[in-house]
């Protein structure tokens, strides 16, 4: 018999393509099929309600590896900005090539057919998915423009305040000052004059 090389098993055997009967693949086959529908599992918790949250380079930019296809995906969905949670796992679950390699793979390791299914979504799940992302990201951006408002009152709350506290401070030391240290005052009259001088003057300029 020729070399075979088992990619579910990662190793390279003489036995040809019996080894895939034989106890030691069927038992990683298990294993790896567990963890693989394990993982679809959680994505498929989304086709209901779609998640959508602000883009994190350190959380979103997982990948995941599809024993059908042997390639690796990206998990996720992202512009940069926001990110639907499973996004690409999903839509590549639901191509034609993937449904193709999950039977393809089904057959030549003899897995359990009950199985199978639970890592192809269909077109039905498909459109149920893009529904859903495109309220959640209606959602979504709905929070970030209140957010964004809360945030600009805040910063104009901050300004006022500082304002307040000048002109009080202003209306309470300007007249000590003018009386007791008329010269200090004007000094600072006249650093204050340049100042204002110097910022029309650069901002006529520009």
């Amino acid at each position: 018999m020729g070399a075979y090389y088992c990619a579910v098993c990662r190793q390279t055997t003489f036995d040809g393509k019996g080894h895939i009967f034989g106890k030691t693949h069927q038992s990683r086959l298990r294993v790896v099929l567990l963890k693989f529908i394990e993982k679809v599992k959680e994505a498929r918790r989304t086709l209901k309600k779609a998640q959508v949250e602000k883009f994190d380079c350190t959380q979103h930019k997982q990948t995941f590896w599809c024993y059908c296809c042997g390639c690796e995906i990206q998990r996720n969905v992202t512009d940069g900005n926001m990110t639907v949670l499973y996004g690409g796992l999903l839509e590549h679950m639901a191509t034609p090539e993937h449904k193709k390699n999950t039977h393809k793979f089904w057959w030549e390791n003899k897995a359990d057919p009950k199985f199978r299914d639970k890592v192809i979504i269909t077109e039905e799940e498909t459109e149920r998915f893009k529904a859903e992302v495109a309220k959640a990201l209606e959602s979504f951006v709905e929070k970030e423009d209140e957010f964004i408002k809360q945030q600009a009152e805040h910063i104009r709350a901050r300004e006022k305040h500082r304002q307040e506290v000048l002109q009080s401070l202003l209306e309470v030391c300007v007249p000590t000052m003018q009386w007791q240290y008329p010269s200090l005052w004007h000094s600072l009259l006249f650093s204050f004059k340049n100042a204002l001088f110097l910022s029309l003057k650069n901002s006529a300029g520009g």
